[in-house]
């Protein structure tokens, strides 16, 4: 793996290749009156900066870092993270930088939970989780990307309303492509 210093700058878009999704970042953090997380915009991935929230970082940092993005928007929108949980063990999950590089993640790990159930807490604090699937080892680094799923609610009939359950997929740092190298690749694509 190419070892660079990792980049200050900004976090711009994802790629997910075998979903065939391709989404801006759009950096999110938490609503405070209501002590939630924030949710992007229908069309983009959120990626939460949050400063003083231990455990999650910024791509490149050797933490996890954490992403969400709406499955669907009513009516009859498609978000980013549509198709979630198709992703399987070993699909590429793509983090792009505002200096050009990217850092390439592969799928180890999905998993639905009920509501309440959402294990932010592992997440966070890796080396404490007593779930083996969460304690992330050190020198690894990993994204976790989650979204709506499951059971839907309608406030209405066929109108907008709400799921019940969240999906995450988490995927561990196998690459890092220099910014040089990646639009040399990008070039050649096109």
């Amino acid at each position: 793996m190419v070892d660079l210093e990792p980049y200050e700058g900004k976090v711009v878009s994802m790629r997910l290749p075998s979903l065939e999704v391709e989404a801006p970042i759009e950096p999110i953090g938490i609503i405070e009156e209501l002590n939630e997380l924030d949710v992007p915009e229908w069309h983009n991935i959120g990626w939460y900066e949050i400063e003083d929230m231990h455990g999650f970082g910024k791509p490149g940092y050797g933490e996890t870092s954490l992403f969400s993005a709406h499955k669907d928007y009513w009516p009859n929108k498609r978000g980013p993270f549509y198709a979630l949980t198709e992703l399987k063990n070993g699909d590429k999950v793509i983090v792009v930088m505002g200096d050009g590089r990217e850092y390439v993640y592969e799928v180890f790990f999905q998993e639905r939970y009920g509501e309440g159930e959402f294990p932010m807490g592992a997440l966070r604090r890796p080396h404490e989780a007593e779930d083996p699937v969460f304690q992330r080892p050190d020198g690894e680094e990993w994204i976790a990307l989650y979204t709506c799923g499951g059971d839907f609610v309608a406030s209405r009939p066929g109108g907008p309303g709400e799921y019940l359950h969240r999906d995450l997929v988490l995927a561990r740092l196998v690459q890092t492509i220099p910014p040089d190298a990646a639009r040399a690749a990008g070039a050649g694509q096109q």
